[in-house]
């Protein structure tokens, strides 16, 4: 795997897990992704606006709706798998995508994956259905949660629009200016979330979440836009498939974010599966 992609990859790991753990610290978290969204589209403004006029066509917009689309809904529900989920639970499902993207990859995109890259992104997503473990014996707990806990349901929807917007997005690259494309759906994205706010959200309860939590906003603003940037660089560089798995390495950081400093249950059994998962990442940044 390019050196340059995996570099990025890795640092919007990181970013990633810590929005993600800050989101499910807050307070509501509906209103704190979409107040830290505005702040997103504010610090990405001047590249866009940089990179407008050498980029720019109305041909493909309907990317950029559906992109849009798909990313407020993966929000949507992932904040509402974080109302009563753990961080440590959660977050693995919903970086499981890379399965899903294998496969859309090899049939539908006619992308050449090594074996070792799907060797490695099995064990990617092997490690991520431990990590939902509470005890070995209890080996397809994770399968009954689906159908029982209204957390791990969410998380699995989100794990869908993961695997969608990850598609469309590697697509859209190919035609705008990173920047560009980020700046337009993440706009659209803005814009329904709005919607759904105003429409359910108090201006008493959006002032409440502002005030408690205006900092981590204004980090997540800044971290989760610059964050996906750096992806959509990277799926300018390498294969969408092995991008999309070498990212799971943030499952390890918000699995240690998660047990030791949210004080979840199951740590031990958890760092074991994101190790598994970064030997899975490991195999993933070696292939061909």
């Amino acid at each position: 795997m390019n050196p340059v992609a995996v570099s990025l990859v890795v640092l919007s790991a990181v970013l990633h897990a810590l929005r993600n753990f800050y989101q499910k610290k807050a307070n509501d978290k509906q209103i704190f992704t979409f107040l830290y969204g505005f702040f997103s589209l504010l610090f990405l403004l001047p590249l866009f606006i940089y990179n407008l006029d050498k980029d720019f066509s109305f041909t493909r917009v309907h990317v950029i709706l559906l992109t849009g689309i798909i990313h407020t809904m993966y929000h949507f529900f992932l904040t509402k798998s974080y109302e009563k989920g753990e961080l440590s639970h959660v977050y693995p499902i919903v970086r499981s995508a890379p399965a899903l993207v294998l496969l859309v990859s090899i049939f539908f995109l006619n992308e050449n994956v090594s074996l070792l890259g799907i060797v490695g992104i099995l064990t990617v997503v092997f490690g991520v259905y431990l990590i939902n473990l509470n005890k070995l014996a209890d080996f397809f707990e994770p399968l009954k949660g689906l159908f029982t806990e209204k957390p791990t349901q969410f998380a699995f929807l989100t794990m869908l629009c993961v695997a969608g917007y990850s598609i469309v997005d590697s697509y859209g690259v190919d035609h705008y200016d990173p920047a560009v494309f980020l700046f337009l759906f993440v706009l659209m994205q803005y814009l329904f979330f709005m919607l759904y706010v105003f429409k359910y959200k108090s201006k008493k309860t959006i002032k409440k979440e502002w005030k408690l939590n205006k900092k981590s906003i204004v980090l997540c603003g800044f971290i989760g836009i610059f964050g996906y940037y750096l992806i959509l660089k990277a799926f300018q560089i390498e294969k969408l498939s092995y991008v999309v798995g070498l990212r799971q390495l943030s499952i390890i950081f918000a699995v240690l974010m998660g047990g030791h400093i949210l004080k979840e249950k199951n740590k031990l059994l958890r760092f074991i599966a994101a190790m598994l998962i970064f030997t899975g990442a490991f195999m993933i940044t070696i292939a061909n």
